[in-house]
């Protein structure tokens, strides 16, 4: 008991100690560098608003973050769509939610003519849950929700390279 006190003691002298340091040399910065934040979503880049309403119409913006040391956007639709868009509003990565697939549309529109047609001619577009490009802009991954190899690799210009699992 007399131990618990003097712990309790020392805490509560501790406390007062910190809170006259404080007073003695109050905060004068601002709030600093701010990371992430959340957006309405009128301050998404015009093309990032555009692609969304062409290929999401009637879906609510359930979550729109803005990254700045990444310089990138996050947007999560109602229908479990996630898409990020790089600060011009072009998409960076788009997935579709669990256990559903990315429209044809939507492919195309993000994809290389190339690498669309190369997904068509395998039969593989009804089966793309998500497209993301690197961040140095040279690559394309595709994933796909089929068995084995799942992921379609091509370069910028919609050249194949590979596929990966």
């Amino acid at each position: 008991m007399i131990a618990a006190a003097a712990v309790l003691l020392m805490l509560v002298g501790s406390a007062s100690d910190m809170n006259a340091q404080q007073k003695a040399r109050p905060y004068v910065g601002g709030p600093g560098i701010a990371m992430a934040g959340s957006q309405n979503y009128a301050a998404l880049p015009k093309e990032a608003r555009n692609f969304i309403e062409k290929h999401f119409k009637g879906q609510k913006v359930t979550k729109c973050e803005q990254y700045f040391a990444k310089n990138k956007y996050e947007v999560e639709l109602s229908n479990g769509v996630d898409i990020e868009f790089d600060n011009k509003g072009k998409v960076v990565e788009i997935d579709a939610p669990d256990n559903q697939c990315l429209s044809p549309q939507v492919v195309k529109s993000v994809l290389h003519g190339s690498a669309y047609k190369r997904l068509e001619r395998d039969g593989m577009l009804g089966n793309v849950e998500s497209v993301e490009f690197d961040k140095r802009g040279k690559l394309v991954e595709v994933d796909l929700s089929i068995q084995g190899p799942d992921t379609y690799v091509f370069d910028i210009n919609g050249n194949f390279i590979a596929i990966s699992d």
